[in-house]
């Protein structure tokens, strides 16, 4: 007989380690210095809520924290906006990637909020949400593809001479 595992704690993982990895990422994509001031604040507060609610409730690590969920992808989707409003007079760097991240964080942070509560439907009702967030996933790599294939990818032409 096999015994149940909650794998709940990775989605802590998942979500910390997102928010860090895109929080450095658009710290360093923007130029203006107000703009780089809000993304350090909002990374220092962000980890240190966290780091606060998960010490006085270490329970939480096994629940779904619908704060966690919220605050650090709020954040981000702030950010690339930032980077959007920056691309009206810059150059377009990173635009693919920056809407697939907007995106997938706007879709799939809807998803996540309701997650406890679909989680109370049948299990049909509950797969789509989850089957819908997994199609958001692939989106949000595709786009990470286009924007490699159109900026970075050498492409050779043969000439038939």
């Amino acid at each position: 007989m096999m015994k149940k595992v909650s794998n709940l704690f990775l989605s802590h993982i998942y979500f910390i380690g997102q928010f860090i990895a895109l929080s450095i990422f658009y710290l360093k994509l923007v130029k203006d210095q107000f703009q780089k001031k809000v993304i350090k604040i909002g990374f220092v507060l962000v980890l240190l809520t966290l780091g606060i609610q998960y010490g006085l409730k270490p329970e939480m690590f096994l629940k779904f924290n619908l704060y966690e969920i919220f605050i650090t992808s709020f954040l981000l989707i702030i950010y690339a906006v930032f980077h959007f409003y920056n691309m009206l007079d810059e150059k377009k760097e990173f635009y693919f990637i920056n809407m697939g991240i907007l995106l997938y964080l706007f879709a799939s942070t809807i998803l996540f909020l309701i997650g406890n509560l679909t989680a109370k439907f049948s299990k049909d009702f509950n797969l789509i949400t989850w089957t819908l967030n997994a199609g958001l996933v692939i989106v949000y790599h595709l786009f990470f593809l286009y924007e490699w294939k159109v900026s970075y990818s050498r492409t050779k032409t043969i000439n038939s001479n």
